[in-house]
């Protein structure tokens, strides 16, 4: 990752951290600390990266707290007692968070994804330092929701691992024995951990780890298409394998007559994202289940297909046109959005001029992402400026401008549309330009 001089971050990084800690150690000769954490690794992608927040806990802070919620609060750096806020000194902190966004946003949404794992590299490389200079007695780690299976292995000896974070070895252990077995064997072994709330793979993670087995994973799937309960649960992995084969499709065809409430729903939105809204318009079904099926293929589920199919607002349109008594649902339905990749924009762009409110609502949702890429931004931006302004409908411009908004300062020279979008007659288009204005315009 040539341009950033990552050698001295960690020299300073580390040189301020074991200044902070051992100051804190100083000032409470009594007591006993077993770690310190950098935590809070703020990020946005394809924007800012913040330097985290260090707090250090003592073995006397645990036992003063209730026994039920002593798991809780040691790992927990936002809950401990010594938060050392002012570790990095002077203003060295702003100039190396100014310099690494820089670095990170310099080009593509995956160029910044990369700088971002080099930077996570150079915290681990801090803390291995710091405790080398601290004393191996005190832990320091990163503590990160979503780094934490990761980081932490990379930080701590395996038997440390199986001590302060025993979910993670037996997570480890579990997965390992997983990974032994024919695909055959996985799948049928996660199928039936799918309704798990605890234990080392939870229904949540072997939801993710059959649809990532891709189709090897179907023949485990299908029955579960009869089990009461289950059925949405396979219906969801199987849209989100994205293999439209005779076998799924006969198989959530024949589901989608036998099963009834969340079920049908989920079968039904799982036909229409593998392109078969045909079959579940053809059958007679509540409003609501084919409000949910024809949504399926632009809301946020779409995000966890392997491979999601491209942007294609046609059938969408077509059901807008032929059936508009759905038009409210359909509005109330897709209030969010999936995620677009950049091949997908101009699809995106097109739905922008649709005569329809519903298109033109999500197609602007899906534009004001950031992760599209700056070369992206500097198409769309003015599109969404102008629809702030001109479009019709008041949601579509609140939405552009709230879009305009996540473009950060890509969208600086756009700020007079917020202006004037603060005069709209509709109030939520005020609040939101408000919103941006107060944002923009701060020091």
């Amino acid at each position: 990752m040539a341009g950033f001089d990552w050698a001295t971050l960690e020299r300073d990084l580390t040189t301020a951290l074991v200044r902070a800690v051992t100051s804190v150690l100083a000032e409470h000769p009594g007591e006993r600390f077993y770690a310190a954490a950098l935590w809070l690794l703020y990020r946005e992608s394809d924007g800012p990266i913040r330097l985290p927040l260090l707090a250090a806990n003592t073995v006397a802070a645990i036992e003063r707290t209730p026994a039920d919620d002593r798991d809780d609060l040691r790992w927990s750096p936002a809950d401990w007692e010594h938060d050392i806020i002012d570790w990095l000194p002077g203003d060295d902190w702003r100039r190396w968070e100014h310099d690494l966004t820089a670095h990170a946003c310099r080009g593509t949404p995956a160029q910044w994804e990369a700088a971002f794992r080099r930077y996570v590299t150079a915290l681990v490389t801090v803390c291995r330092r710091a405790r080398r200079e601290l004393g191996r007695d005190l832990l320091v780690v990163i503590i990160d929701p979503e780094l934490h299976e990761t980081v932490i292995p990379r930080l701590l000896a395996a038997p440390e691992v199986r001590q302060h974070f025993p979910e993670l070895d037996e997570q480890a252990a579990a997965w390992g024995a997983l990974a032994a077995l024919s695909p055959a064997g996985r799948a049928a072994h996660l199928a039936g951990l799918l309704n798990t709330v605890d234990g080392p793979i939870t229904g949540e993670a072997a939801d993710r780890a059959l649809r990532d087995l891709g189709p090897a994973a179907i023949p485990a799937l299908i029955p579960l298409l009869e089990v009461p309960g289950t059925a949405w649960r396979a219906a969801k992995i199987l849209a989100g394998i994205g293999r439209s084969d005779d076998d799924v499709i006969t198989a959530l065809t024949a589901a989608l007559a036998r099963t009834s409430g969340p079920d049908r729903s989920w079968v039904a939105a799982a036909l229409s994202r593998l392109g078969r809204l045909d079959t579940v318009l053809a059958a007679t079904l509540p409003t609501d289940v084919v409000v949910t099926a024809t949504a399926a293929p632009y809301g946020s589920f779409r995000d966890e297909t392997a491979t999601p199919p491209p942007l294609d607002y046609t059938s969408l349109t077509r059901v807008l046109r032929e059936h508009p008594h759905l038009t409210d649902g359909l509005a109330a339905e897709l209030t969010g959005t999936c995620e677009i990749r950049a091949g997908e924009v101009d699809e995106a762009v097109r739905g922008t001029g649709s005569a329809h409110p519903v298109v033109r609502r999500h197609a602007v949702n899906a534009l004001g992402e950031p992760r599209l890429g700056r070369a992206v931004g500097r198409r769309v931006l003015p599109l969404l400026a102008r629809l702030a302004l001109d479009d019709p409908d008041a949601v579509v411009r609140r939405l552009a401008v709230v879009g305009l908004s996540f473009w950060g300062e890509l969208a600086t020279p756009h700020l007079d549309v917020a202006r004037a979008a603060a005069r709209d007659p509709d109030p939520t288009v005020r609040r939101a330009a408000a919103a941006w204005l107060l944002d923009a315009t701060s020091p």
